[in-house]
């Protein structure tokens, strides 16, 4: 995941020079605190051992939020229809943090005090956005069942990558310059995206 961390970073920074403006005036990157460390191994104590990936994505590379207007990568979220502007869903990458994960849990296991015996029934952590929310448009969820003993868990709810799981949904955000959906239809994407792409190392 210091890989990942280090292409997020170059990342980071090319958005902004190519005019993104993030939502809700959300820095696009946040990287992890001593602090989120320390909260990270007491969610783990409360919650179950996590997955080792999705441990390390937020113990190494923390939020990252590359949504927003960005019309260079035809990139929207208050300028206009993404659909009508791009012909699809992006899918820029969204990161949580350690806070969002605890946010997560504390809903989830509150319910729980009253019903004990639901206990087993595993958490399925709501990890980011789903490419529609992430167009300013009601939607669902990525989501990660933490219930899964795995090392690299599946994340639910990509468009058009059933099964694909935590370490690939990076491999293909990073190849295509953390704006993974345009995978989907290659011949249509920006130029402006080809000087975001790289191959992954990991």
């Amino acid at each position: 995941m210091r890989r990942v961390h280090r292409h997020v970073g170059r990342l980071g920074d090319a958005p902004a020079e190519l005019g993104l403006v993030p939502i809700a005036g959300l820095d696009a990157l946040k990287p992890p605190t001593p602090a989120d460390h320390v909260e990270l191994d007491a969610l783990a104590e409360e919650a179950g051992a996590l997955p080792f990936a999705l441990d390390a994505c937020l113990r190494h590379v923390g939020r990252v939020v590359f949504a927003g207007d960005c019309p260079a990568v035809d990139l929207t979220w208050t300028e206009g229809d993404q659909y009508d502007v791009a012909g699809l869903y992006p899918d820029p990458l969204v990161l949580p943090d350690v806070e969002h994960l605890r946010h997560c849990w504390d809903g989830h296991r509150e319910p729980l005090r009253d019903r004990p015996e639901s206990e087993g029934a595993g958490f399925l952590f709501e990890f980011a956005p789903d490419e529609l929310h992430k167009a300013n448009i009601s939607g669902s969820t990525h989501d990660i069942l933490l219930a899964e003993a795995t090392a690299d868990p599946v994340v639910r709810g990509v468009d058009g990558r059933p099964g694909i799981t935590l370490v690939e949904y990076l491999r293909l955000s990073i190849a295509w310059g953390g704006m993974p959906g345009w995978s989907l239809q290659p011949d249509r994407a920006p130029s402006a995206l080809a000087a975001l792409r790289v191959r992954p190392d990991f």
